[in-house]
């Protein structure tokens, strides 16, 4: 086989977080890795759009197959655009959670092209099992991020070996135990190249002064502020489920948790997948038991076909005020703002998402709105890899190339003291460029 035709193309997020594509090819296979939406915020001209984006990937040449790491939409959410003929793979768990979230999206009015049958028919993982393209071996392997069921891709090509890290990171509850250092050592060794990303690059200070370094930490002050709050809200991303289980884990015995049902079915898919020994082995997602018995959801508005089979009950909320109860909100759906405003006296809202969304040029007007004027504590930690355990991974897989990508800090990267000892094995590509190896 001729090397000199193996290439990595980042088409776009070479210097951008999300809205990320990526090829791998030789002279006769080509795989594609994730197929994302440009962040809403995201206002560089210079960036390709979407759809220039899937012109140049799927411009008729041949495509084995596209692989997504996750669910979050800046790594999926332009599935519509891969052709039909095109097969498409993720996780189980990630697939379940995906079509909950699809089904919702396909009620909207404005939705013209259903998305639900293509997230059906997708392929999944059995990691660690190896899923061979012509040439190119990728083993898919379950990493912790805040999009529950994650992959990073070890691929093979040639003799060389590729590790391809999407999003992740070790502080949420699938990071617990080393087990980013035991995974690394058992299925990947030493590498070729590393493809990084570097999310919280841009974000360091920001994570210096944050508290909460953890989703333990999470959990160990939410249950602090539930014990001193008898009424509270929580801002958290519907399919940030690391952080939910926390909370509705954090929440004392006599406080009941209210959700509405979209939130309910993403709970329970979690909890069916990860939690237990025989599942995911996740003792976080198993149900908050309380005298022998599951804690129960509440649900506000439509309870959507869910019932006692899956602990859930429909909110009453003049039962539930009077001994007070914590809910999980969403800033789009008034419905929660106006049971607030109802049933609450003087709410603590709990600030579980990126703090950036607050203030600045990526601020949220909707969760400013949401949050009024209202007491807020923020309690968030990130979805992605802080700079020490990037450092990490460099060091175990001992990669002879170094790429970075998902970071607005690309060009940067070698400067990073913690990376310092590396920064001669660092390539900085551009989007659209190819790298032969």
């Amino acid at each position: 086989m001729d090397t000199a035709k193996n290439k990595i193309i980042i088409y776009r997020g070479s210097h951008q977080i999300g809205g990320c594509a990526t090829e791998i090819s030789t002279g006769k296979h080509r795989i594609v890795i994730d197929f994302g939406a440009n962040l809403p915020d995201n206002d560089n001209e210079d960036i390709m759009t979407d759809e220039e984006l899937a012109s140049a990937v799927f411009d008729g040449r041949p495509c084995d197959a596209v692989l997504f790491t996750h669910y979050h939409g800046d790594h999926i959410g332009l599935y519509k655009y891969i052709p039909k003929d095109i097969p498409l793979y993720m996780g189980s768990t990630a697939r379940k959670i995906l079509e909950i979230l699809t089904e919702k999206l396909d009620s909207l009015p404005d939705v013209s092209e259903k998305g639900l049958p293509r997230i059906q028919n997708m392929n999944c993982y059995t990691p660690p099992d190896k899923i061979m393209f012509g040439d190119i071996g990728i083993q898919p392997l379950f990493v912790d991020h805040s999009a529950l069921d994650a992959y990073m891709f070890l691929i093979e090509i040639g003799g060389k070996k590729l590790l391809f890290t999407g999003d992740f990171r070790e502080h949420g509850i699938a990071g617990g135990n080393d087990r980013l250092e035991r995974m690394v050592r058992k299925y990947i060794g030493e590498v070729d190249i590393l493809i990084t990303e570097g999310t919280m690059l841009s974000r360091m200070e920001e994570a210096k002064e944050n508290s909460i370094r953890t989703e333990y930490d999470l959990k160990k002050r939410a249950g602090e502020l539930f014990r001193t709050n008898k009424e509270s809200v929580i801002l958290v991303s519907s399919t940030n489920l690391d952080s939910i289980m926390q909370f509705y884990h954090a929440l004392p015995w006599g406080t009941d948790f209210v959700c509405d049902a979209y939130q309910a079915k993403l709970m329970v898919a979690a909890m069916e997948d990860k939690g237990g020994v025989t599942r995911g082995r996740y003792p976080e997602y198993l149900p908050e038991m309380i005298h022998g018995k599951p804690r129960r959801i509440y649900i506000v508005g439509n309870m959507e076909g869910l019932g006692y089979g899956q602990n859930c009950h429909e909110a009453d909320f003049d039962i539930l005020h009077k001994k007070g109860f914590t809910m999980l909100v969403r800033e789009n759906k008034p419905i929660f703002k106006e049971k607030m405003e109802q049933y609450m006296t003087d709410p603590l809202v709990i600030y579980s998402k990126w703090a950036g969304y607050l203030k600045g040029k990526h601020a949220n007007p909707k969760i400013n709105e949401f949050i009024g004027n209202h007491r807020m504590e923020i309690l968030h930690t990130s979805g992605h890899a802080y700079v020490d355990t990037i450092e990490k991974l460099i060091r175990l897989t001992n990669p002879k190339t170094i790429i970075p990508m998902h970071t607005e800090c690309a060009d940067d990267f070698g400067a990073i003291p913690a990376f310092a000892p590396y920064r001669d094995r660092v390539k900085v590509v551009k989007d659209g460029e190819e790298y032969i190896f």
